[in-house]
C-alpha cells in the first residue's frame, strides 16, 4: 500500500495541477473575451464616428434647406406684391372698358375698328408688362 504521506503529496500535486489548469484556462478565457470586446469596441467606435458624420451632414443639409425655404418665401412675397399691382391695373382697365358706351360706327367699319382696338390692347399690354413673361 501507499503510505498516507505519499497519498497526501500526490493529492497536493493533483490539486496544484488542477488549480494551475483552472487559472490557465481562466486566463485564456479572459484573454479571449478581452480580444472579442476590443474587436467589438473598435467596430462600435467606427459606427459611432460614421453616425456623428451623418448627423453633421444632415444638420448642414437642414440648414441649407431652411435658407432655401426662407429665400423662396421672400421671393414669393415679392412676386405676390408685383402680381397684386398688375392685377389692380388690369382690374382698373377692365372696369374702365365695361363702363364705356358703345361707339357708333359707320356701316362696314366694324372690322377695322376691332382690329385697331386689338392693336391698341396688345401695345398697352406690352407696355404694362415690360419684363414680365406672358
Amino acid at each position: 500500500m501507499i503510505s498516507p504521506a505519499v497519498t497526501a503529496v500526490v493529492i497536493a500535486i493533483l490539486a496544484a495541477l488542477a488549480f494551475g489548469g483552472g487559472f490557465a484556462l481562466s486566463d485564456w478565457r479572459t484573454a479571449s473575451q478581452i480580444q472579442r470586446l476590443n474587436t467589438d469596441n473598435a467596430m462600435l467606435s467606427a459606427a459611432n464616428d460614421k453616425c456623428a458624420t451623418d448627423i453633421q451632414s444632415v444638420r448642414m443639409a437642414l440648414e441649407a434647406l431652411t435658407v432655401a425655404a426662407a429665400k423662396r418665401e421672400k421671393d414669393a412675397v415679392k412676386a405676390m406684391r408685383a402680381a397684386a399691382t398688375a392685377a389692380a391695373t388690369h382690374t382698373g382697365n377692365a372696369k374702365k372698358i365695361r363702363s364705356l358706351r358703345p361707339v357708333p360706327l359707320e356701316r362696314g367699319k366694324h372690322c377695322e375698328m376691332i382690329a385697331a382696338e386689338q392693336i391698341q390692347y396688345v401695345q398697352n399690354r406690352r407696355g404694362n408688362n415690360a419684363g414680365v413673361s406672358e
